[in-house]
């Protein structure tokens, strides 16, 4: 088996012992994992070991420079010391599960809300999904409405309650740019019920759905920078117009800022672009890869909870080693969040600015995107200026030649995940080197991924 340990080296083609980890795996994990969106059928075997700072080792010893951050959490990078010794502090002084109120989480409770001032209270949960579903079901048990509306694309956790077909094909999308939700899987019996999804970045699709709906839309729930589409971003001047359309249909504005909280801004999306939601859901890079979520919004809003009307709950909501692997990483960002975001987007920037001129230069048709840290390489079939809703991707996106370009970069050492619908994150442990790297590597690959000469 050949080995590649020294920093920078690209590893070699043989990945013999993550083959071997996964057949092993199959044996007991269906398809060798727990997660579908981690062994795709194009998936290149690769079982990971460990990871340190912007690198991530297999088990074959293979270094790669990670450009997916376990899905965008690793807002600090693979292993910060902070975040380790708090959780080590945490397990070893005052336990890992506790079972009552703690102080840790009301402290990291205090801190979010310094970054979100669209939170008055909040509660947390163990993911997105959860965290998700209550704040629908604060939306229509405040309201007193039953209808919700999502946009095309956008994804809000596998609940019943919200989980459409949002990498549905074309031809089963409606011709107006608007309609009833797909179910997402089967085995839901037809959910998600009373919920439309709508072309995103479309105001008149919104409002067209509005108009048939009427006065049952309890809210609309967004991700403010789409992310399981890649990264698309608002067009300028949508989230205000949403947010104003909002207020004047008597709904409540849903921010789902797993992706987005504290990635592309200390106070995520919200602050980016100067829109406050009703109610927020946050998680991923505040948890620096600890299972994290929550829902807040307004004392008024989260009154419903307060005195039991709707109920919030779960042995696991606030887990202490959790809360102390969130105040580790909310601490760096209070502490740094000038020099540490004005970092994240100039690695950002450099990033799509490099892949846009390699692809330039090599005469391959793309679109790239950012926002800061967050970056998408769209190879397309042919020239265009931006993609701005999910029917785009589906349209103009060559995903097999993403593949066979994700597949020449990982065995050159750069990781990033082969469906173009996953975005790239980079994380405070990325450097400019790093960025150099990735670049150095892009562009030795790309004449013979591309056949040019």
């Amino acid at each position: 088996m050949i080995r590649s340990t020294t920093a920078g080296m690209a590893p070699s083609s043989t990945l013999t012992s993550s083959q071997e980890a996964l057949d092993r795996a199959c044996e007991s994990l269906v398809c060798g994992d727990s997660s579908t969106m981690r062994v795709l059928p194009y998936h290149l075997p690769l079982v990971a070991d460990r990871g340190e700072g912007s690198r991530l080792w297999d088990v074959d010893g293979n270094e790669f420079i990670d450009l997916n951050m376990a899905y965008g959490p690793l807002i600090l990078g693979h292993c910060p010391p902070q975040v380790i010794e708090s959780v080590l502090r945490q397990m070893s002084e005052h336990g890992s599960q506790l079972g009552f109120p703690t102080e840790v989480s009301t402290r990291v409770a205090e801190k979010i809300k310094m970054l979100y001032p669209s939170i008055d209270l909040l509660r947390f949960t163990s993911t997105g999904t959860e965290a998700t579903t209550g704040a629908v079901r604060l939306a229509r048990t405040v309201t007193g409405k039953p209808k919700m509306i999502q946009f095309e694309g956008h994804y809000h956790g596998s609940s019943d309650t919200v989980f459409n077909r949002y990498h549905a094909p074309l031809s089963d999308l409606p011709a107006k740019g608007y309609g009833p939700a797909i179910p997402g899987t089967s085995g839901i019996n037809g959910a998600p019920h009373e919920v439309y999804v709508v072309r995103w970045n479309d105001i008149d699709a919104f409002l067209a759905c509005l108009e048939e709906l009427g006065d049952s839309v309890a809210g609309c729930i967004m991700e403010p920078v789409a992310g399981n589409t890649g990264v698309i971003p608002p067009k300028p001047g949508f989230l205000h117009q949403l947010r104003e359309i909002t207020l004047d249909h008597d709904m409540l504005m849903i921010f789902d800022e797993i992706i987005t909280s504290s990635r592309v801004a200390p106070g995520g999306a919200q602050e980016y672009y100067d829109v406050q939601p009703d109610i927020s859901v946050v998680g991923k890079a505040i948890g620096g890869g600890y299972p994290l979520g929550c829902v807040g919004a307004s004392k008024e809003i989260m009154e419903v909870v307060r005195d039991g009307t709707l109920f919030q709950g779960g042995v696991y909501s606030g887990n202490a080693v959790v809360m102390a692997a969130a105040e580790a990483v909310l601490d760096v960002i209070l502490a740094e969040k000038e020099d540490m975001y004005s970092h994240l987007h100039a690695v950002g920037d450099q990033l799509a600015d490099g892949v846009r001129e390699i692809f330039s230069r090599n005469g391959i048709p793309h679109v790239v995107q950012n926002v800061g840290p967050m970056v998408s390489m769209f190879l397309t079939k042919e020239d265009r200026e931006g993609l701005y809703e999910y029917r785009d991707l589906r349209k103009y996106c060559d995903f097999d030649k993403y593949i066979a370009f994700q597949h020449a970069l990982q065995r050159a050492g750069i990781y990033f995940h082969p469906n173009q619908f996953e975005p790239l994150f980079l994380s405070r442990a990325h450097s400019r080197a790093d960025i150099d790297t990735v670049l150095e590597r892009i562009d030795a690959e790309v004449p013979c991924c591309f056949n040019k000469n």
